[in-house]
């Protein structure tokens, strides 16, 4: 006999708690509501409490009809979009760019809720990123609809800044009659019985540096965790430096253009870890002109050129400063295997 499956869950804790503040503090009577839907009055703190998804879907149309105010759902989802919250904030900090938030984001979600699957579809022209709910409704979920629309739609405006270009998104979804008037073009929402939410928009957005830039207060930022997530961002800046180091002038603006990240970004990180840009720069070329240097006869100028400076003679005294020697010189002390 096969075993029934359990309730889809979500975490109280984490889709509730914005909402229920904004009901308390229009005059609602959020433990009367908790109660009538059947959930816990701790899940409300408990971040780690399991609360039937249906039951989170029911509190959140049960809050807007009590304050007689449609756009309820959507405009605390916008507000919280704006302010920030530490789940998407964990996912932002170490994003790349938005493709690369959009893939963190879709792992996040897995560890909280099993009631949504949410994936990312790329091709040539267009991409999505689908919400797909693994729990049936019971009641109309306007609210539900609402809530995803202005939540999402205002994280990628304010992540992928001026990138963002409303006549470029097309949202489909169940009902829009929870969306306030004037929130998105007409034309970006389409209306279908779908089981969640697809956003679509132009592939090249995937690309567009993404940054929330919260200021969340006595919050550490992801990229001082200890774990192994800021040495792989860091390797990655020093690969993209090293495959760049021919680049004459290649300041930190520059350098941060090609990585598609903020400067002050890439500061932070750097900081992080104990170094500078100038730092990051100076090793970089001290390790590829040792590299040059060793393996191959190629002249010093041409060796200059190679990590981005102007002559041997610049080569020289910024080899002497890493190493007390001359280029010449580190070559010459080197062991000779002749045929």
């Amino acid at each position: 006999m096969s075993k029934k499956s359990g309730p889809r869950f979500t975490r109280g804790m984490l889709i509730l708690s914005p909402f229920a503040k904004a009901f308390t503090s229009r005059g609602g009577d959020i433990k009367a509501l908790l109660v009538r839907n059947g959930i816990p009055a701790g899940a409300l703190t408990d971040p780690a409490m399991l609360v039937d998804a249906s039951a989170c879907y029911s509190a959140l149309e049960d809050m807007a009809e009590t304050l007689g105010d449609p756009y309820f759902g959507a405009k605390v989802a916008i507000e919280t979009a704006k302010k920030g919250t530490q789940a998407f904030r964990d996912s932002a900090t170490h994003a790349l760019n938005f493709g690369d938030f959009l893939s963190r984001l879709v792992e996040e979600v897995r560890k909280q809720v099993n009631n949504v699957r949410y994936s990312v579809s790329i091709s040539p022209g267009m991409s999505s990123f689908d919400i797909h709910r693994t729990v049936s409704v019971t009641k109309p979920s306007t609210q539900l609809d609402a809530i995803g629309v202005a939540l999402y739609a205002t994280l990628i405006k304010k992540g992928i800044g001026k990138t963002f270009d409303p006549k470029d998104i097309l949202i489909t979804v169940p009902t829009t009659q929870g969306l306030p008037p004037g929130f998105l073009p007409k034309q970006a929402l389409i209306r279908s019985q779908i089981d969640g939410l697809r956003i679509s928009f132009p592939t090249h957005w995937l690309w567009a540096p993404f940054s929330l830039d919260w200021d969340l207060v006595k919050k550490s930022r992801g990229e001082f965790a200890s774990d192994g997530r800021r040495e792989a961002t860091l390797s990655y800046l020093r690969d993209m430096l090293k495959d760049n180091i021919a680049h004459q002038d290649l300041t930190l603006n520059v350098f941060a253009l090609i990585c598609r990240q903020h400067p002050r970004r890439i500061q932070r990180i750097l900081w992080a870890n104990g170094t500078s840009y100038s730092q990051m720069k100076d090793d970089v070329r001290q390790s590829i002109t040792e590299d040059l240097l060793s393996n191959t006869t190629l002249p010093i100028a041409q060796i200059a050129l190679q990590v981005g400076l102007s002559s041997s003679a610049v080569l020289d005294r910024a080899f002497r400063r890493w190493t007390g020697k001359t280029p010449s010189g580190f070559r010459g002390d080197l062991p000779r295997h002749r045929a």
